[in-house]
């Protein structure tokens, strides 16, 4: 099958969405409904450039997407999409090897992305070009939960992301580290308790998300984290919580421990190295 990659520069926000949106028709976390205003903030959220991002083309007409993010020579396909017409005819393997070639030229040595692991197809694909899952990420939900109250004290966000930037490490998933969480401004609103932070979405909506969390390395495993998550509960009781399917697997225990349950799907987070 003959594919053209062009620039996603080169391409008028109304084609990127429309391929967005017929991209992930029936996929297995939900329909997309991007508008030009959401498909910005998600664009804007993941750090993705679009001079590096990718379309693919057969005849001429668009049937996929690649978008990219990169922080000095590491990139995420932060989203990745073949139109259904296209998705039997091996379309989705050739475009994705012109990506990472990309990568390569542009002397990149790693490329990340997340696949749900329940898409098998979707990881069989990108195993068979290489990348390997590094951890589960894994997502909860609750409602009504009890929390425990304990001081807590409101600060701005890039003290949590200066100090998340000292703290994670290498390999940690980039929706959860210092650069990511450095975006997130009001009414997001960032809690300290000690030397440990939490960042969650504005807590006077129904539905709170708990976007991030941080601990210096050495007071990690201590019930820190934990006795943190059950002051935000009680601080901000009779709402519906969730959590994104972001979490490190192994932490996932400081959500379980406060009532949350887990979300059906889940992520593997996976990495090619390309030096």
């Amino acid at each position: 099958m003959a594919l053209r990659i062009q620039p996603a520069a080169e391409f008028p926000f109304t084609i990127l969405i429309d391929l967005f949106n017929r991209a992930f028709k029936g996929y297995i976390a939900g329909d997309a409904h991007f508008t030009p205003h959401s498909f910005a903030a998600l664009l804007a959220r993941d750090g993705v450039d679009l001079a590096l991002s990718a379309v693919a083309l057969r005849d001429d007409q668009p049937i996929g997407f690649a978008l990219i993010a990169r922080r000095g020579a590491s990139s995420r396909v932060a989203a990745f999409g073949i139109v259904p017409e296209a998705q039997e005819k091996g379309a989705g393997k050739i475009f994705m090897e012109q990506v990472i070639a990309q990568a390569r030229a542009r002397a990149d040595r790693e490329m990340v992305l997340e696949s749900f692991e329940q898409n098998t197809r979707a990881v069989r694909l990108y195993r068979s070009l290489g990348f390997e899952p590094l951890r589960r990420l894994m997502g909860y939900e609750g409602t009504n939960l009890a929390g425990t109250p304990a001081s807590l004290q409101a600060v701005d966000v890039t003290e949590m992301a200066r100090h998340q930037l000292g703290w994670q490490p290498d390999d940690l998933a980039w929706q959860c580290s210092g650069e990511a969480l450095m975006k997130f401004g009001p009414p997001y609103v960032t809690y300290r308790m000690d030397d440990s932070y939490i960042l969650i979405t504005d807590p006077s909506a129904e539905r709170i998300v708990v976007r991030g969390l941080a601990v210096p390395p050495d007071q990690q495993r201590q019930g820190k984290a934990t006795r943190m998550l059950a002051a935000v509960l009680a601080a901000h009781p009779g709402k519906a919580w969730f959590v994104p399917q972001i979490c490190p697997e192994e932490i996932g225990s400081i959500f379980l421990r406060n009532g949350f349950q887990p979300l059906p799907l889940n992520q593997f987070q996976m990495r090619l190295r390309l030096d």
